[in-house]
């Protein structure tokens, strides 16, 4: 059974969504976007005319359009969504990846991006 956390955003940032999870997003222009990396790695100018790694919590493709090209994805964090739409699959091996990802992240050599 799927949960919907609409209207609950404590809950939203809690931990990381699924992949597969829908959602809108604070700021956004009310498009839904569904979840399909985590922990994405991109490359983004440092201001200073050069680039510089982040990772960001999320990977999105805009619904209905889905990945037309890699251009395509539009990544963002925990704290940008606005409302869970539906929650994507989660196993055994989600559980785990949920469970330990905020400590993975701390570890990370790469600061995370924002939007």
């Amino acid at each position: 059974m799927q949960k919907n956390w609409k209207n609950k955003e404590s809950k939203m940032t809690d931990k990381i969504l699924p992949l597969g999870s829908v959602v809108t997003l604070k700021n956004g222009d009310g498009s839904e976007v569904m979840i399909v990396s985590r922990a994405s790695v991109i490359e983004v100018e440092d201001g200073q005319g050069g680039t510089k790694s982040v990772y960001f919590d999320y990977g999105s493709v805009v619904i209905p359009n889905g990945m037309q090209t890699p251009d395509n994805l539009f990544f963002f964090n925990r704290e940008n969504v606005k409302e869970v739409l539906f929650e994507g699959y989660r196993n055994e091996d989600e559980k785990a990846f949920e469970e330990h990802y905020d400590t993975w992240m701390k570890s990370a050599e790469v600061p995370k991006g924002s939007i």
